[in-house]
């Protein structure tokens, strides 16, 4: 790669991570309280909160690469025009397909990074969250015991605990069992840590006694150093799960394992999400390719470079419109792979010939010139 070359893909790669790092914040903080929200607060603590939040990188990642490119390549190729840089670089025999094209190798690396997030990542990171998801709801201990306060799990059990440590284990509990009729229990233990025992979730108590209290004339005490409290809680156990979209591999999506229960509707729906999924890979080269062919195939002065940065954006926000509008038509025909495909496949054909025969002729490609002037 030229000297110049690859201080243009340096450029742009430096503001790249920036944007992405600042978009990619606001977001990140978003999806962290909606997630949160969707929980109803029931962590254990912020480490295993943390974790939660890693599994939707991939998908930010989806949204918000794309978004960060086209802020770095127009910020960086505005600031080399106000500097004279893409000028010099123009004068001195660069033509535009020179000049584009180390944002198009960054174009083309990110293409590869977003289908290995889409392909593969993200489905089994959103498997991975909902599986997180559905074992919060499902664990009545984690989600309704707070340190400090008497805790009603279900009728006629409630719990109390002084404090959890960092490794999970609660400290000084009591728990107070009146699910039966003719007897209420109460339970005392210095330590109690979560068990799964047939199914059914189980507190393993360290140090205690248990005290009981028939509701007649009989009452007694027991000391122990381990006992476990068997509770009549079952853990739900999810059967057919079905995933949505997001959630699933691309091979699944284009050829249902399960397709013979599936209806025409949602097998539609399914290959539509597939082959959405695989032209989204595509974005980030088609903004490089729209900024270039907007910015490049012009004069490089200080006049009329920000009316062609404006036309970028707002080529990239039809192209949006265009593939999301498309998409829609696919869900209610036949032809899939036209509604589909055809959006990427024109933005590609029509800025790749703008870019090497539109707007000005001063830099156009050499061989093109060269063939202009033996005429």
């Amino acid at each position: 790669m030229p000297c110049y070359a690859r201080y243009l893909f340096q450029q742009y790669l430096i503001a790249f991570l920036i944007f992405t790092l600042m978009f990619g914040g606001m977001v990140y903080i978003v999806q962290s309280v909606q997630l949160l929200d969707k929980i109803d607060g029931r962590i254990e603590n912020l480490t295993y909160f943390f974790g939660l939040t890693m599994l939707l990188l991939p998908k930010l990642f989806i949204y918000v690469m794309p978004l960060s490119l086209l802020a770095a390549l127009i910020s960086v190729k505005q600031r080399m025009i106000n500097d004279n840089e893409l000028i010099i670089l123009a004068s001195s025999g660069r033509n535009r397909w020179q000049l584009a094209m180390p944002g198009l190798i960054l174009s083309l690396g990110i293409t590869a990074f977003l289908a290995l997030m889409e392909f593969y990542v993200q489905p089994a990171t959103m498997q991975e969250l909902r599986e997180k998801r559905q074992e919060i709801a499902d664990n009545l201990f984690v989600n309704f015991i707070k340190p400090g306060t008497f805790s009603e799990i279900s009728k006629g059990l409630t719990v109390y605990v002084n404090s959890i440590s960092q490794t999970g284990t609660y400290q000084n509990i009591l728990i107070y069992d009146s699910t039966q009729a003719d007897r209420s229990v109460v339970y005392i233990a210095e330590q109690a840590e979560i068990i799964q025992n047939n199914n059914r979730p189980s507190m393993r108590l360290t140090n205690g006694k248990v005290l009981q209290d028939l509701n007649q004339d009989i009452k007694g005490s027991l000391s122990f150093e381990e006992y476990v409290y068997q509770t009549n809680l079952e853990t739900k156990q999810p059967k057919n799960v079905k995933y949505k979209t997001d959630e699933m591999y691309l091979r699944d999506l284009l050829n249902p394992p399960n397709a013979s229960t599936l209806t025409p509707k949602t097998i539609l729906k399914y290959a539509v999400a597939g082959h959405q999924r695989i032209t989204n890979t595509l974005t980030p080269l088609i903004i490089g390719m729209i900024v270039s062919a907007s910015i490049l195939t012009g004069i490089f002065g200080r006049r009329g470079h920000k009316r062609r940065m404006s036309s970028s954006i707002l080529i990239t926000l039809g192209y949006y419109i265009s593939a999301m509008t498309f998409a829609g038509l696919a869900g209610g025909k036949s032809d899939i792979l036209v509604n589909i495909y055809a959006p990427p496949a024109i933005a590609l054909i029509i800025t790749g010939l703008y870019l090497q025969f539109g707007g000005s002729q001063n830099n156009r490609a050499y061989i093109f010139q060269q063939a202009r002037y033996k005429k």
